[in-house]
């Protein structure tokens, strides 16, 4: 008992031990979740190749999280305002994903880049529009020359 005490201290007092033990543990449940997929090979990657690749790229990132974490201190992370976009960022990319099959790929990506470059970043209207009507237009004609198939939404395209 006292051993599982040590261990618990010793990852949870310094931010980097705990935040690599947790991608550690999510890497392997993503490896384990993706490991009954067909992999398939480099050059003809199946349905499991990225989540296996991604997944043990994560697991030793995590192992160099937790390596780099014995050969420093403990820092106190501070919290700012500006903090708080990380969370909200992932919970407006979670919200893309639930609007991008009724909406579809073009106004769902733009509506999500509009939103975060003029609602978190705070970036002029002008600036806005010149970075992501091009962008969403880039990414979908990649997309469709790709054959990548993409939620039409009510637009015709």
């Amino acid at each position: 008992m006292k051993f599982l005490t040590r261990v618990s201290r010793l990852v949870v007092d310094h931010p980097d031990r705990l935040s690599g033990t947790l991608i550690l543990f999510l890497a392997a449940f993503a490896w384990l979740e993706s490991f009954h997929l067909p992999f398939g090979s480099i050059r003809g990657p199946d349905a499991g190749f990225f989540p296996q690749v991604l997944s043990i790229l994560l697991f030793l990132t995590s192992i160099a999280i937790l390596a780099h974490s014995f050969s420093r201190e403990a820092q106190i992370t501070e919290f700012s305002r500006r903090s708080w976009l990380v969370p909200i960022s992932a919970i407006v990319l979670v919200g893309y994903a639930l609007v991008l099959p009724s909406a579809g790929f073009v106004l769902a990506t733009a509506a999500v880049m509009l939103l975060i470059m003029r609602g978190l970043v705070k970036m002029r209207w002008v600036r806005a529009l010149l970075i992501s009507i091009p962008t969403v237009v880039i990414s979908y004609l990649a997309f469709v020359k790709l054959g990548v198939p993409l939620p039409q939404g009510p637009l015709p395209f």
